[in-house]
């Protein structure tokens, strides 16, 4: 029996697709027009059909990388509900970590990457948080989630790497340093992680409550 050589057709799914294949594999230098069409075997000019240019492959990267999250579910808090999402956003993140300067440099712009930001404005909103300390909120939120990942999870060449001597530093100059020699040793940076967020759960819990206090005084 002869089979077909019919090629699946282009789309913009499956041209980000291989954009993430790409980025996942050899990392978010390597994307270009040219490259991702290499992947897919098509020359670059077909790109141009269903992706603008190099910088909405970017955008659109943003986009598949969010939509791996698990759909919320319904939360008794919004405490809980944001907590979920930041740890939510950790996984896909650590789980794509080439994709992190995206993250940490372009904003949220397709519409499939904006329904993110509009269900987490809904739900400070909701929490009775003003529009301003709602935005404050989210990109703060966003920003620890994202730099602590960076820090714990970005990767990085072996002739880039440098680890700190802290055992060889004086102990008369630099007593608190060396105690962290031994609590290094054992330091759980997921722990860490949970430590921040619910840190700042607090605060925001705090300060809410401090100004609806205030509204009724």
């Amino acid at each position: 029996m002869r089979q077909s050589n019919k090629r699946e057709p282009l789309s913009r799914e499956r041209i980000l697709r291989a954009a993430l294949g790409v980025v996942d594999s050899e990392g978010l230098e390597a994307i270009s027009m040219r490259r991702v069409g290499q992947e897919l075997g098509v020359e670059a000019m077909s790109l141009y059909n269903h992706v603008a240019n190099k910088a909405a492959i970017l955008d659109g990267l943003f986009e598949i990388v969010l939509a791996e999250m698990p759909a919320a579910t319904k939360a008794a808090t919004w405490q809980v509900a944001l907590r979920d999402n930041a740890r939510a956003l950790r996984l896909v993140l650590r789980a794509h970590p080439h994709t992190l300067p995206l993250f940490a440099t372009r904003p949220a712009v397709t519409p499939a990457s904006i329904i993110h930001v509009e269900a987490a404005l809904e739900l400070l909103r909701k929490a009775g948080f003003s529009a301003d300390e709602a935005l404050c909120t989210l990109q703060v939120m966003v920003a620890f989630v994202v730099g602590h990942t960076v820090a714990g999870y970005s990767p990085t060449r072996p002739e880039e790497e440098s680890r700190p001597a802290y055992e060889q530093l004086s102990k008369q100059d630099f007593p608190r340093v060396h105690e962290l020699v031994a609590v290094l040793a054992r330091h759980d940076i997921e722990k860490e992680f949970e430590f921040g967020l619910e840190a700042m759960l607090a605060g925001l819990e705090a300060r809410l409550t401090r100004r609806k206090a205030s509204r009724k005084e």
